[in-house]
């Protein structure tokens, strides 16, 4: 589930997982993968910093993401959020509701369904730890707002990985970010 977080450039964004079968990630009008964030920030020193080129999409309007709420409850399918919750709905069961650690094999079908709602972005990604700054596109944060960002991945967001509570189950490129940035949370 995406959740608010604080940013310096645009106030309150939206940003993480919206739907448990992939591994995408949302951030307001951008979308991008799980694995190609953590191979970007994987190659980012954590504490010298750097730059990197995230592959994404961004979507052509606000009206072409849809409604989050309206597709999770199984009343409005509309927009590109809308056709992913048709495809993959809502877990009835509570305890279902975790982060799939296969999220990744869903990416053709994730990226057929973008392709109609959004057009494919090169997204700047940069870190620069002693300017307390870095950004994702035209998104800037804080030192310790990026890192808040980090961990949200690293734990699976909400409700967390599949498996995490009970044992720190995440997938392979989740573990080495994390342990790279020392989010071991």
């Amino acid at each position: 589930m995406p959740l608010a977080f604080p940013s310096r450039s645009h106030g309150t964004i939206v940003f993480g997982f919206y739907n448990i079968e992939t591994d995408s990630l949302l951030l307001e009008d951008l979308v991008f993968f799980c694995t190609d964030f953590c191979e970007v920030l994987a190659k980012v020193s954590p504490t010298e910093g750097g730059t990197g080129r995230l592959p994404g999409y961004r979507f052509v309007s606000r009206r072409a993401i849809g409604d989050l709420m309206g597709a999770i409850r199984g009343e409005r399918f509309v927009g590109y959020l809308g056709e992913v919750y048709r495809k993959w709905p809502f877990p009835e069961d509570p305890a279902a509701f975790r982060q799939r650690l296969k999220g990744h094999q869903t990416r053709p079908e994730v990226e057929r369904l973008l392709a109609r709602w959004a057009r494919k972005v090169t997204i700047p990604v940069n870190w620069a730890p002693a300017q307390d700054l870095a950004g994702i596109g035209p998104y800037e944060f804080s030192a310790p707002q990026f890192r808040a960002l980090v961990e949200y991945v690293a734990r699976g967001g909400y409700p967390t990985w599949e498996g995490y509570l009970e044992t720190g189950a995440r997938p392979r490129w989740v573990a080495t970010l994390a342990r790279s940035w020392g989010v071991d949370t």
